[in-house]
């Protein structure tokens, strides 16, 4: 059985390319962004509050990503901050509950941050793994033909 790992992107610069292809394939369209534009998101400043991605890293090999952001890429409720953004597990790496560590490892790292709250929006509702980790629903919007859950995990319950 392969040992999850989970560390800042930022330590770990090679696996950067692969994390950024990962993102642009998902969601390049939905951002409008360029290869190169996503591949520019995920180098990151190590000092720098925000944002901070997180890869889980079995060996060397990425399994998986989550991101910390002050706000997503479209700013579906100005004014809020931070939001979880960038999950994404390789098809390959799914059903092991990947996705579940990180995004907890984000709650945790928002919560040392000091921040008390962590958003979301995600066409995923109500019976997804967010709400299973306590996100709930306090928005929905229509983008794109699709219906946006925007959701919000309270970090001090």
């Amino acid at each position: 059985m392969a040992i999850i790992r989970i560390h800042r992107l930022v330590d770990h610069p090679a696996a950067v390319p692969t994390i950024a292809a990962w993102i642009d394939a998902e969601w390049g369209a939905f951002s409008g962004r360029t290869p190169a534009q996503t591949l520019a998101r995920f180098t990151e400043d190590a000092a720098a509050r925000l944002p901070r991605s997180y890869v889980a890293l079995d060996g060397a090999m990425p399994q998986g990503v989550a991101s910390l952001r002050a706000s997503d890429s479209v700013d579906w409720d100005p004014g809020v901050t931070p939001w979880l953004c960038n999950v994404y597990v390789p098809p390959e790496a799914r059903g092991a509950g990947i996705a579940a560590r990180l995004c907890r490892h984000v709650a945790a790292e928002a919560a040392a941050l000091g921040f008390g709250t962590l958003s979301l929006a995600s066409t995923a509702g109500d019976d997804s793994l967010y709400y299973r980790l306590g996100y709930r629903s306090y928005a929905r919007l229509s983008h794109g033909g699709d219906v946006m859950h925007l959701m919000r995990l309270d970090l001090n319950p």
